[in-house]
């Protein structure tokens, strides 16, 4: 006879026990370009977004910011819970499974030229976002005036992530 041990840890967002390994939907995304003109004050560039599933949390496991810019870059992890379903033209996650308003989760910022790293587990995910989720490129230059924008500087911009959401799908367990 086979016996197993499944190892339990209790989801904080959801309130209940789930397994600790799979099945989870590996989810991801990466973006890698450079701009047509600098942008002003207050606007920014939607470089990904992700629609989390009815139901689900995505936790993010890995982030990766990067640029070529001398001066830095400033990104921005922006979380919208859609109000009614189809506001984003496709399946969304409405409601949300937990009561976090829309809004910035994160603001990840480098200096200077080069890039950044975040890193997490399953017990310890850099974050656990729900509805729809926007990776954002925040405009370099605070101050900068409206429809001032400049020319572009030709810096290269890339932001790569990979998460998990649990899936619906029974893992087989054969003897």
């Amino acid at each position: 006879m086979v016996e197993m041990t499944k190892a339990m840890i209790k989801d904080l967002g959801l309130q209940m026990e789930v397994e600790e390994a799979l099945p989870y939907a590996v989810v991801d995304g990466a973006w890698d370009g450079s701009l047509p003109a600098a942008m002003a004050d207050g606007q920014y560039k939607t470089l990904l977004n992700h629609i989390v599933p009815y139901g689900r949390q995505l936790k993010i496991l890995f982030l990766r910011v990067y640029t070529s810019d001398p001066a830095g870059a400033k990104f921005c992890i922006y979380q919208t819970n859609p109000t009614t379903t189809g506001q984003t033209g496709t399946v969304e996650g409405y409601p949300p499974v937990g009561s976090v308003p829309s809004g910035v989760r994160d603001y990840p910022f480098l200096e200077t030229a080069g890039a950044e790293v975040l890193r997490g587990n399953l017990h310890d995910p850099v974050h656990v976002c729900e509805g729809s989720i926007e990776f954002r490129l925040l405009a370099q230059f605070p101050g900068a005036p409206i429809g001032g924008a400049g020319p572009a500087t030709g810096a290269s911009y890339g932001l790569v992530w990979w998460g998990v959401e649990k899936s619906d799908v029974k893992a087989k367990v054969t003897a």
